[in-house]
């Protein structure tokens, strides 16, 4: 699992979790070290499995000792490490993508329940307002983005990025965070994967310069990749994997940034 995934995994449930249900996983670490999970005291309850009959049961504190009552088997005693809660750091999730994306109009708490300013970015067509709401998968989850965002000034366009869910709204592009950003080998940033124009649909006079410079070689390791079988499935992932090729088969040059790559993968695999 990529750092990525991991920690919209722990955000969408917008509540503590137990740290030793993700503990074992490589990256746990890394996000927790730079800030992008936090320890929060101990999770609210526990399942029982010491009994004829499993229920969920509240974690208590008696003495010096946490633990939970069982009707059959009275109090039983658990591990501090079993009980200890993290969750996502929302503060430091927000600020990382404002700069990630380079917005300005940034607001550090959020705008009403769980939906959260990142800023505005500009572009040819007007500007683009984004949005973070750690679930879109119900109509409650829309109906609170919706709320939110009418106390908001308006924008030309309006996009929105959640850890789980891409349900979409009247006037908006709902995408999952995991298709815009990554984190970077050190886990201590996010880095853009994705044009903020291409992803709401605006115009722009001209698509830039570097995947004109380099459309040539990039076509022809993505077909090479084609024709080997060795190309991955995913756009963002195979995109990664010609840009990481394109470096080491040309250490002097400097490199095209991975949204040109992405759109040349789009643009190859269309023609195959």
């Amino acid at each position: 699992m990529q750092r990525i995934e991991l920690l919209c995994e722990i955000a969408a449930q917008r509540r503590r979790v137990a740290a030793s249900a993700y503990s074992h996983t490589p990256c746990f670490a890394a996000l927790l070290a730079q800030g992008f999970l936090e320890r929060a005291g101990v999770i609210q309850s526990i399942a029982c499995l010491n009994c004829s009959a499993p229920h969920d049961a509240e974690i208590v504190h008696q003495g010096r000792v946490y633990g939970f009552y069982c009707p059959e088997m009275g109090f039983i005693p658990v591990a501090e490490d079993e009980i200890d809660a993290v969750r996502a750091n929302m503060t430091k999730i927000i600020d990382a993508l404002a700069d990630a994306l380079d917005c300005r109009a940034r607001k550090s708490s959020p705008v009403a329940g769980e939906t959260w300013r990142v800023g505005r970015v500009s572009s040819e067509a007007g500007d683009i307002a984004i949005y973070f709401h750690p679930k879109l998968q119900t109509e409650r989850d829309a109906t609170d983005l919706a709320a939110a965002l009418a106390r908001e000034p308006g924008s030309t366009y309006r996009l929105i990025l959640s850890a789980a869910g891409s349900l979409q709204g009247r006037g908006t592009v709902t995408l999952p965070l995991s298709e815009v950003v990554e984190l970077d080998g050190c886990g201590s940033e996010f880095q853009s994967v994705a044009d903020l124009r291409d992803l709401v649909d605006a115009p722009r006079k001209n698509l830039g310069g570097a995947p004109n410079r380099y459309g040539e070689t990039l076509s022809a390791l993505i077909m090479q990749r084609i024709s080997e079988g060795s190309a991955l499935a995913g756009r963002n992932e195979e995109a990664r994997a010609v840009l990481n090729e394109f470096k080491r088969s040309n250490p002097h040059l400097k490199p095209p940034s991975l949204s040109s790559v992405q759109d040349y993968v789009t643009k190859v695999r269309a023609e195959q």
